[in-house]
């Protein structure tokens, strides 16, 4: 592609490669042409072999484009979906073959034929693009409609025409079916005796006249009028019609009429090829779309505008074919396109609008994509360079297990009819036993349960809650929609409790919430969807059930609408989102901080409640520098306050990430790291917390936690009975973590009394001190919280995080609700993708939340200057707050974004 790139041209290029190496299911994706207004056409210094102006950006990233549709393996070409770039120059008739006729002049190609020799061009070019072990491209109605073009049906009468033109494409036929070829030649042999030659006689009439006849039936039929058009007269069949179009007949000058014949027949053939049979293995590889690329649309009249003209007025009316057309407008706009319009503002803009064209049904066939007059500064370059390819579905033994499938489909009806009847298994098909002793999948807190009686017991209390309250939601004739909580709800036998189950309770007690509501307020359904213990089974990235895909296939019969939770950031629950988002699924994330998540590389259709690391670093760091609380329990060595830090180099999204951005950040004394691992590898606990206790003793200094919450118990037992961590003034180990482990949260005394060598302070995205003021979101969500969960659980950060996604979620959907919905119809239906396109834009502006004022739109991806507090935990559950910095949610206008914290006498500005 030609350099500078167009600014953003990377996420634009990211919304062409899902659709190419991906499409969707009966959707028409509309034709997209790039333009860059800004650049003028001069003439060009160069010949090129497209025939377009030198300079064209547009031009350069449709051509720069195909090179993204094929991979170099061992000095072949592989190609990764089948494909075609045709310009101008492909008008150029094929060589006639032996004993024809010549139609045209050595000069240049007729006008008449200048179509037919492009779609021939394309035609070729498919066939020679169709990947690796996904079978042969056949295209039998387009190859039919083209050989009557050449075929002379001589003199007669009209009968007569029609049954040479039968048997002449019959001939035509054999060519491509090898078999009928073979049976043909040998009913042709000759015998030695009259009675083997009367048996051949009958041979021939059984293997070439009757499927001859047969054929010409076929031919004959109304259905094949399609092929030509739908415009034309419905009374001719095809071979009544195809005699007009024979190289003597009457309509074979009408360019105009050849044209649409051809491409009708071929978007036909390339509708039936990307769909083949379930009992084949091909129908599991053919998940791409074809790809046509037109990197010079010019004037009107030229040989690509005509075609695209007339592929325009075809896909307007006719049903959808899985054909991807991007093109580089380099003339006048065509009268049929309509332009996207995006917000000039947002570098994601054009490319969210394009997807929605995508996903959703299109006003037009055409659109004219503007690209960005400021050129790239090097973010586009370099995605281009680390995303060289169209990433597709990689072939699998699989494949051939969903070919066989559909036969077993009844066997498996009556072997699952025959169980359900004698009780063997009680769990249904969403629910899934693995093989790390959990239970994965998707339920309504009634069908199945994803708990272990005896071992997740507060799970199954939970889905008990959410099953009472969906069956309020579907009775209550009032509309409803899903929303999916998705996260690790459960761990291996004795692991600690996961921070995802006081999520689930916060998304519970806003389903309340919103449920609760007077007037017509869209009812909230809540499925719960575990991925287990660290999202292993979220994805397609581990074996075993893919939860995200289970989701994805109830979106329709659940009427699911967004998904919530994820609440942590490893490479498994980017992948998850990413599946969600590819099926268009908008997700709203809690309690997930890491920067992988949400940066230029994270799926378009993710969004997320909490703040990144980026902003936690910035507040920890701030007061690790500044606070009295550590100043107290440190000593200055001549280093300022020494911070340990302890966190995992192998958690790149998460702990990693966060260890990085607080040692460049920090600037009260110096950092010393201690590795600490999730997945152990053969440390030792002990060890690592004898290193932590000899820096600290060694330093005076202090622990930053920066690795997971669910390690945190096993360490803080090992540093208690650490030797060094007994100071010899007495004081206590200042610990500044910024996931706590759940268990610390919901019982403050288990941390304090069994660690008292540490003194722990967290970070909290809530001020989650359990206080309640009049008029503060955060108090309504603690009454609310009380009122739903009366066993004491402590509405924390955490469950704060997902009451506000499911509320924001709820927003969207309500707002969306109130445009579709008419007197005459008062459950108006929509999609997900209405859901992400309302909270594109407007989105969600200055939502006032229990965690803080959220600002969700294209823009912010999650809410800028979030509300972060830093907070201290005491035996009796009460809480002190002893930083809280950004847009804070229960203080008056004027005071919700404070400048300073500290105490009086002690100020320090906010970060």
């Amino acid at each position: 592609m030609q350099r500078p790139l167009p600014q953003g041209i990377e996420y634009l290029i990211e919304q062409f490669d899902i659709f190419a190496g991906n499409r969707k299911k009966s959707r028409r994706l509309p034709v997209m042409l790039l333009r860059r207004e800004r650049e003028t056409q001069g003439p060009p210094d160069r010949a090129e072999a497209t025939g377009a102006p030198a300079g064209s950006t547009a031009r350069s990233i449709i051509v720069g484009y195909h090179d993204r549709l094929y991979e170099q393996d061992l000095q072949r070409e592989v190609d990764l979906v089948p494909h075609a770039l045709i310009d101008d120059s492909h008008a150029t008739p094929r060589a006639h073959r032996p004993g024809e006729g010549e139609r045209g002049n050595t000069g240049g190609a007729p006008a008449a034929e200048q179509h037919v020799a492009l779609l021939d061009s394309l035609v070729e070019q498919f066939d020679d693009t169709m990947p690796l072990d996904a079978g042969e491209l056949r295209l039998p109605r387009f190859h039919t409609c083209r050989a009557v073009l050449d075929i002379s049906v001589g003199a007669g009468s009209a009968s007569a025409k029609r049954r040479r033109l039968r048997d002449e494409l019959y001939l035509q036929l054999l060519t491509r079916r090898p078999m009928l070829a073979t049976l043909a030649r040998v009913a042709g042999a000759t015998g030695s005796s009259f009675l083997t030659n009367i048996w051949l006689a009958l041979f021939e009439l059984l293997v070439v006249g009757l499927p001859r006849r047969v054929y010409g039936l076929y031919l004959s039929s109304p259905r094949s009028l399609r092929w030509v058009g739908s415009r034309r007269p419905k009374g001719p069949n095809f071979l009544r019609m195809a005699l007009a179009v024979t190289s003597a007949g009457p309509s074979r000058g009408n360019q105009a009429l050849i044209q649409r014949m051809l491409l009708m027949a071929l978007l036909n053939d390339l509708s039936k090829a990307a769909r083949p049979t379930r009992l084949w293995v091909y129908r599991a590889r053919r998940q791409w779309s074809f790809v046509l690329l037109l990197p010079t649309v010019g004037e009107e009249g030229t040989p690509v505008r005509q075609l695209l003209d007339t592929y325009a007025d075809i896909i307007r009316t006719e049903p959808p074919a899985p054909l991807m057309v991007l093109g580089a407008l380099l003339g006048d706009s065509p009268s049929h396109a309509q332009p996207v319009l995006a917000d000039p503002q947002s570098i994601t803009g054009v490319a969210d609008q394009v997807n929605a064209l995508y996903t959703r049904r299109s006003a037009s066939a055409v659109y004219v994509v503007p690209l960005s007059a400021s050129d790239d500064d090097g973010p586009a370059d370099q995605w281009v360079r680390t995303n060289p390819k169209v990433p597709v579905r990689s072939n699998g033994r699989g494949d051939y297990v969903r070919a066989v499938a559909a036969p077993m489909v009844a066997l498996s009806l009556v072997a699952g009819v025959a169980l359900y009847a004698v009780g063997q298994d009680e769990r249904l098909p969403s629910c899934h036993a693995v093989a790390t002793g959990e239970i994965v999948g998707v339920t309504d807190g009634r069908e199945c349960h994803l708990g272990v009686a005896g071992r997740d017991d507060d799970l199954l209390k939970l889905e008990e809650v959410a099953a009472r309250q969906n069956d309020a939601a579907v009775n209550s004739k009032r509309p409803y929609r899903t929303v999916v909580f998705f996260a690790p709800l459960t761990t291996e036998p004795g692991d600690s409790t996961p921070v995802s189950l006081q999520s689930l309770r916060g998304a519970l007690a806003a389903q309340n919430e919103v449920n609760g509501r007077e007037g017509d307020i869209v009812q909230i359904r809540v499925l719960i969807a575990n991925s287990g213990k660290y999202f292993t089974y979220g994805s397609q990235s581990s074996p075993g059930p893919d939860v995200a895909q289970e989701i994805i296939a109830r979106k329709d019969r659940d009427r699911i609408t967004a998904v919530i939770g994820i609440t942590q950031s490893r490479p498994t629950s980017f992948a998850a989102v990413q599946e969600l988002s590819a099926a268009s699924i908008p997700v709203i994330g809690n309690s997930v901080t890491g920067s992988k998540m949400v940066d230029a590389k994270s799926p378009s259709y993710y969004f997320q409640v909490s703040p990144s690391n980026e902003r936690i670093s910035e507040v920890m760091a701030e007061f690790s520098t500044h606070s009295e609380q550590i100043g107290n329990l440190t000593t200055d060595t001549g280093n300022g306050r020494t911070a340990v830090l302890v966190y995992d180099p192998d958690d790149d999204f998460f702990s990693a990430d966060l260890a990085a951005k607080f040692s460049d950040k920090y600037k009260g004394g110096k950092v010393v790291t201690v590795p600490y691992y999730e997945n152990r590898n053969g440390q030792i606990v002990s060890e690592v917390a004898r290193n932590v206790c000899t820096e600290v003793r060694a330093s005076g200094g202090y622990i930053v936690y920066a690795a997971r919450s669910g390690e945190m118990p096993e360490l803080f037992d090992a540093l208690q009975d650490a030797p060094d961590c007994r100071k010899p003034d007495g004081k206590q180990v200042a610990v500044l973590s910024e996931s706590t482990a759940a268990k610390y949260i919901q019982d403050p005394e288990l941390m304090l009394k069994k660690h008292a060598v540490l003194k722990p302070y967290y970070v909290m995205p809530n001020n989650s001190n359990g206080k309640e003021s009049p008029d503060s979101p955060y108090s309504e969500f603690i009454s609310r919280f009380r009122e739903v969960f009366k066993d004491g659980s402590v509405p924390e950060g955490n469950a704060a995080g997902s009451y506000d996604a499911l509320r924001v979620a709820s927003e969207v959907i309500n707002s969306v609700y109130a445009q579709y919905k008419t007197v005459e119809k008062s459950d108006a239906r929509f999609q997900p993708t209405d859901v992400y396109a309302r909270l594109s834009n407007p989105g969600i502006q200055k939502f006032s939340g229990a965690s803080g004022l959220l600002s969700l739109d294209t823009r912010n991806k999650y809410p800028p200057n979030k509300a972060v507090y830093i907070l201290e935990s005491h035996l009796d559950k009460s809480v002190t707050t002893w930083m809280a910095c950004g847009l804070l949610p229960d203080q008056p206008p004027g005071l919700n974004n404070p400048a300073t914290w500290g105490t009086p006498g002690n100020l320090h500005p906010c970060p």
